[in-house]
């Protein structure tokens, strides 16, 4: 008797990202890799997005480097709060576990 993936011990309710097999040793790995790369491009892009929305601001108001650090500060903000989310969020449903009972 195999085991099937939905016997392999595995904190399904916890993790948000992509699904592991616990047969393959890498996947934990990649999937850390993974969501490291989504947090830090959100950071990233979060930051870029409300200074870029500052300046452009400050462009029409005139008052430059206040509203480009406002941006940046709320863009480290919002992205936080966007991570935070995403690492919160129930993980989706799949075919296997609908029909599960």
């Amino acid at each position: 008797m195999g085991s099937s993936y939905s016997d392999v011990p595995y904190p399904e309710k916890n993790y948000p990202g992509p699904k592991i097999d616990a047969r393959d040793p890498e996947a934990a790995q990649r999937a850390a890799g993974d969501m490291g790369w989504i947090i830090m491009s959100h950071l990233i892009a979060g930051i870029l997005l409300y200074t870029f929305l500052g300046w452009l601001l400050s462009l029409w108001l005139g008052n430059a480097p206040l509203l480009m650090a406002v941006g940046a500060v709320l863009g480290i903000v919002l992205s936080t709060y966007m991570i935070h989310r995403r690492l919160q969020a129930p993980p989706k449903s799949t075919p296997a576990r609908r029909n599960r009972k």
